[in-house]
């Protein structure tokens, strides 16, 4: 019986093939022998024509030509329609898109084919891969386009509801106070008693602002580089009109139309155009003060007096406060404010006493009134209290997250809709009042002030009775800036093109292992040609705020260095993976944020120390930039690096 099947087997598979007999587990050797015998087996060549170009490379180096690449990519255009067009849903064509222009897609893949293409056909291969992922990703969107069009309709569908139903709900659990209402809603009742006036009108505070009140009346003209830290949202071509990155400028408002004294709060939205995750939204809240009195009336001593009292009433009398001297363009001296809290160091708010500059552009002599000014996030204190990880949680309108906090302060409502029985609830800490005398009046605070000059005492543990924010005896964190605070990531470099308006500039897209590729403009005009590009290896800073370089968003920086007239980049191994961390021996940490480089001028204290060395690696206070498959490289000897 085996026998028959093996010979109409043999006779399917040709000459061409070795045959090896699938038999059953339970066939013994002496049937395998049988038919050994009865039907000898000559091994011949094996017939690679059938296997893909990518696969077909592994077995031996032969010479391709750029047309047999681009007739491999059409293949895969030409499959890659035909599933995107099956697609049902908006992750359905994410996970094709994936698959195909991800950097293991057999797109990308083709880049491989560099070293079997001859001399002349090398520098078409990236135009070849650019016009079929050109083409593809055309695909995408339209695709993605209708399928997210059918799914707003579909969600539509079974969201529909029946608007003739009652609008009041009577269950007994009607709501709760948003906790970022209730931060907002505290921190200016603690300005409030100070004997600060609040600001919140429409006229006063509106969220469309002009640029000369959120920038250029506050000591930012249209070429200062502070407004690469507030990137917004522009409402008009001629960038006249904005939604506000800050509520300073009411600030402004407030100056033209009071005469000083004055005092104000003005809590309120703002926006700045920032990739959303756990930490960062394109909108925000925000609480800011201004006091403005004769000159000489107010110091910098009544600023630190004021910020301190207020971050005691926010998070209890047994925190640490402490005062960095920082730069922002409004204020002169400027300070950030860090407190410990909760076992560490974190930055809470900026201020700063008026620059003279704002008070003359807002019409008030500096020589006559002078003042002080403050700032803070209203989410970054709601998190730090509340103990919320992710900043998405405030907007998504969940209920079991909501249902943490305290319900709305009228008990009468609550009555009216629980049908008439009284609702009990737990204790909440958060509710409970910061044992930390109040003060009533600007001249309680600071007859306060003078009469409590004793030196600060070490927190001791809290009882169950003080409020939230104890300290523990955990050490602060290093401040030292050196190469761990910057996040350099091996990279490659995908697609590149000319600039269209600045001579000196590429425009480059580089995956650094983030699923999208970054665009990044570098200046390497002079020292490059635009074909070769594309496959470069390079080492990419990554924790950098995207930046408009004429007119291109730029997101990154490209690691070079320079010798006399040469400008090179810096390589990475070629077995590092794209993605991977460069760090150096010794230097350890978490890197810092894109606003933190910036405001801090991280890159000035840093790159003096980055060089190339004898060898031709790069170095950080003699110390290799190293990868898990060895040391960054680059052709040039004892040469400076940025």
């Amino acid at each position: 019986m085996y026998n028959s099947w093996a010979v109409s087997l043999l006779s399917l598979l040709g000459p061409t093939l070795a045959f090896v007999p699938l038999l059953p587990q339970n066939v013994g050797n002496q049937h395998v022998q049988s038919i050994s015998s009865r039907f000898p087996l000559h091994p011949a060549p094996m017939d690679f024509s059938f296997i893909p170009l990518h696969m077909a490379d592994t077995q031996q180096e032969t010479t391709m030509s750029i047309e047999q690449v681009g007739e491999e990519l059409r293949g895969h255009k030409q499959a890659f329609d035909e599933r995107m067009s099956k697609a049902e849903s908006v992750a359905d064509a994410e996970a094709l898109r994936r698959e195909y222009l991800g950097k293991k897609g057999p797109i990308n893949a083709a880049m491989s084919y560099m070293r079997l293409l001859s001399n002349e056909d090398k520098p078409k291969l990236g135009a070849v891969v650019n016009q079929i992922k050109e083409e593809v990703e055309a695909v995408v969107k339209e695709r993605l386009e209708t399928l997210q069009i059918r799914e707003i309709e579909i969600q539509m569908e079974k969201d529909r509801i029946d608007v003739t139903l009652p609008g009041v709900s009577r269950s007994l659990d009607i709501g709760r106070r948003h906790p970022l209402s209730m931060t907002m809603e505290k921190a200016v009742d603690i300005f409030t008693r100070l004997g600060y006036d609040t600001v919140t009108s429409c006229e006063d505070s509106p969220e469309i602002e002009t640029d000369y009140n959120c920038f250029e009346a506050l000591n930012c003209p249209k070429d200062h580089p502070a407004r690469d830290m507030q990137d917004t949202f522009y409402l008009t071509e001629d960038r006249e009109y904005l939604l506000r990155t800050h509520t300073s400028a009411v600030q402004i408002r407030q100056l033209r139309n009071r005469k000083p004294p004055l005092r104000i709060v003005a809590p309120g939205r703002v926006y700045r155009r920032d990739d959303i995750d756990a930490t960062h939204s394109l909108m925000f809240h925000q609480v800011e003060i201004l006091a403005l009195e004769k000159r000489g009336e107010l110091t910098l001593g009544d600023l630190k007096g004021t910020v301190e009292y207020f971050l005691k009433e926010m998070l209890g009398p047994n925190i640490k406060v402490r005062f960095r001297g920082s730069y922002f363009p409004f204020t002169e001296p400027s300070m950030e404010v860090d407190v410990f809290f909760r076992g560490k160091w974190m930055e809470v708010l900026g201020c700063g006493m008026v620059d003279p500059n704002v008070l003359e552009m807002a019409g008030i002599d500096p020589n006559e009134y002078s003042g002080f000014a403050a700032g803070f996030g209203v989410e970054r204190f709601a998190m730090v209290i509340h103990q919320i990880d992710d900043l998405r949680l405030f907007c998504n309108s969940d209920r079991r997250f909501l249902q943490q906090f305290p319900h709305f302060y009228d008990d009468g409502l609550q009555s009216f809709l629980s049908t008439g029985e009284t609702m009990q609830f737990e204790e909440d800490p958060r509710t409970e009042e910061v044992p930390y005398p109040p003060v009533s009046s600007w001249e309680e605070l600071k007859a306060q002030q003078q009469s409590t000059n004793a030196p600060a005492v070490e927190p001791k543990a809290a009882t169950n009775s003080e409020a939230v924010g104890t300290p523990t005896s955990a050490s602060p964190p290093s401040d030292s800036i050196d190469i761990s605070k910057l996040d350099i990531r091996v990279g490659v470099i995908t697609k590149a093109w000319l600039h269209e308006e600045a001579d000196s500039l590429f425009c480059e897209e580089i995956d650094i292992g983030e699923g999208e590729p970054r665009q990044i403009a570098s200046g390497l005009r002079a020292y490059y040609n635009v074909e070769d590009l594309v496959g470069q290896r390079v080492l990419v800073l990554a924790n950098l705020k995207a930046r408009k370089l004429v007119g291109f968003s730029s997101h990154g920086m490209v690691l070079c260095a320079s010798k006399d007239d040469k400008v090179v980049f810096v390589e990475p191994p070629l077995d590092a993976k794209v993605g991977e961390r460069v760090m150096a021996d010794g230097f350890s940490g978490e890197p810092a944020t894109e606003n933190q480089v910036l405001k801090k001028k991280m890159l000035d204290q840093i790159f003096p120390d980055l060089s190339t060395n004898a060898a031709g690696e790069v170095t950080y206070k003699n110390v290799p930039l190293m990868t898990s498959a060895g040391s960054c490289r680059t052709s040039l000897t004892n040469a400076k690096v940025a």
